[in-house]
């Protein structure tokens, strides 16, 4: 399991460093980290940091979108900059 939870903290860096690029994220890279947490989830292993993070901002931003009928691209591209930001 530590090896998945590895995994799934790269991909979610990733993510988030093609985000911050203004590069495409493919689909099949988010698909693979949700598959991943997916996986620890139902291991009972907690999820990494930058996994947790983009999992439930995505998660909710797609709540919201779909309550206010907005644009889930949108709301989705709000999340990861939000998450490019450094803490304070």
């Amino acid at each position: 399991m530590t090896e998945i939870a590895g995994l799934a903290s790269s991909l979610a860096d990733r993510i988030l460093e093609k985000h911050a690029a203004g590069t495409t994220i493919p689909p099949d890279l988010f698909r693979m980290l949700v598959r991943a947490a997916r996986v620890l989830h139902d291991g009972g292993i907690p999820w990494p940091p930058s996994v947790d993070f983009l999992i439930m901002e995505v998660g909710r931003r797609v709540e919201e979108a779909e309550a206010q009928g907005g644009d889930i691209n949108a709301h989705l591209a709000q999340v990861l900059d939000r998450a490019k930001q450094p803490s304070e």
